[in-house]
């Protein structure tokens, strides 16, 4: 009962407090929510708003951004396909271009063909010069082709056409019987005529002979190894016994000596301007390499006459590819890898070491023939003279 009271006494309290500070209420608005709240409300919902923009904008920019991204790769494929597509059309044209481009080297490649021309015509003309033909000196050309005098006689024939070939030593120790010093000094006695063309001693070795040179490698040939070693039998020293054995005897050494003079002899027929070369120099030279390397080592012999003997050709071949820094500019030009340069780099260096062997066993056959024709007049000298006395006697009686 006690708690009743109390309640209601209480009750009663806090409605007579709330009744003294009470105040008219709108419960329709809020001037607090309308003042405070709504305007924050509003700019916030300014900002989502912006940012909803900006995030369609950024949404608008990145699928945009995947179709340009799309289109380029799309674009990039088929720029790879198109460059595919025009380099398989390139190599098919290089390798067409490979197959059939004639190149142009291939004039100079032509002249090793004419080779065997060239040496078939070199030879030919070694009968011709060994009876005279080819040499212009009338008293060479006449000591060639006569028969055989006494040595005797032989030599001072000998001494008489050396008055042409007097050295600066050979006019100070004899004089006037020299015609003073030779444009050729010791053409007809000195090995280098055969070598490299008689001239003066500090000259460039000439693959192509002059007249002039001809004749004097043509007189050393006949002082080197054709020397006589009994004159010719007149008729009627030829119907004896005697006169038929010195014919025999001087028959066995002509053998002989034709063996001696015979390396001579080919090296003279190969150093002669050969008409065959001609026409392979005409197309050979259109090659700016070989026509660089001609230019720069040829002789003036076959420069003045447009053509080479055969020594000089077989150089020429040899030399205008190794030889020649012009010939490693044609090698890049060409088609193959690196090893196959080198190879035809190493091959053609072979060449050169065997042209350099043939020429030493060109030398070496000449010093071998002289030596042959010393053994053979040593033998056959002392004999003929007895036969020729005998031969004298019974052509007499």
């Amino acid at each position: 009962m006690r708690k009743s009271v109390l309640t209601a006494c209480i009750g009663g309290l806090v409605l007579s407090a709330f009744q003294a500070s009470a105040y008219t209420v709108n419960v329709n608005s809020s001037i607090p929510i309308t003042t405070e709240v709504v305007p924050q409300l509003s700019t916030a919902n300014a900002t989502l708003g912006s940012i909803l923009s900006t995030g369609q904008q950024i949404g608008g920019a990145i699928s945009s951004g995947n179709d340009k991204i799309a289109a380029m790769i799309q674009q990039s494929t088929e720029n790879m396909q198109q460059y595919t597509t025009y380099a398989q059309k390139a190599q098919n044209l290089e390798t067409a271009r490979r197959s059939y481009t004639v190149p142009e080297t291939i004039c100079s490649e032509s002249a090793s063909g004419q080779a065997s021309q060239i040496a078939r015509q070199a030879g030919a003309k070694q009968a011709s010069l060994s009876k005279g033909g080819g040499v212009s000196n009338s008293s060479i050309k006449k000591a060639l082709s006569s028969k055989p005098d006494a040595p005797e006689k032989d030599q001072f024939t000998t001494a008489d056409i050396h008055r042409k070939y007097c050295t600066q030593e050979d006019a100070d120790a004899w004089g006037s019987m020299c015609n003073g010093v030779s444009d050729l000094p010791g053409g007809d006695k000195q090995i280098r005529s055969l070598l490299g063309g008689a001239g003066a001693e500090d000259k460039v070795p000439d693959l192509t002979f002059t007249q002039e040179q001809t004749d004097a490698a043509m007189m050393y040939l006949k002082n080197s190894s054709r020397r006589s070693v009994g004159r010719a039998l007149k008729k009627g020293e030829v119907k004896t016994d005697s006169g038929l054995q010195y014919i025999g005897m001087m028959t066995e050494h002509d053998a002989i000596q034709s063996a001696a003079e015979q390396p001579q002899l080919a090296m003279v027929a190969a150093s002669q301007p050969n008409e065959a070369t001609k026409d392979v120099l005409a197309e050979t030279l259109q090659t700016p390499s070989s026509k660089a390397w001609y230019d720069q080592n040829v002789s003036a012999e076959a420069k003045r006459t447009g053509t080479m003997s055969l020594r000089e050709f077989e150089s020429f071949e040899v030399n205008r590819r190794y030889a020649n820094t012009d010939y490693l500019t044609d090698l890049q030009e060409m088609d193959g890898d690196n090893l196959m340069r080198e190879s035809i780099r190493v091959q053609s260096l072979q060449n050169t070491l065997l042209l350099g062997i043939k020429q030493q066993l060109q030398e070496n056959a000449i010093l071998s023939g002289q030596q042959l024709s010393l053994s053979s007049a040593q033998y056959y000298e002392p004999r003929l003279a007895q036969k020729l006395q005998q031969a004298t006697a019974g052509a007499t009686r």
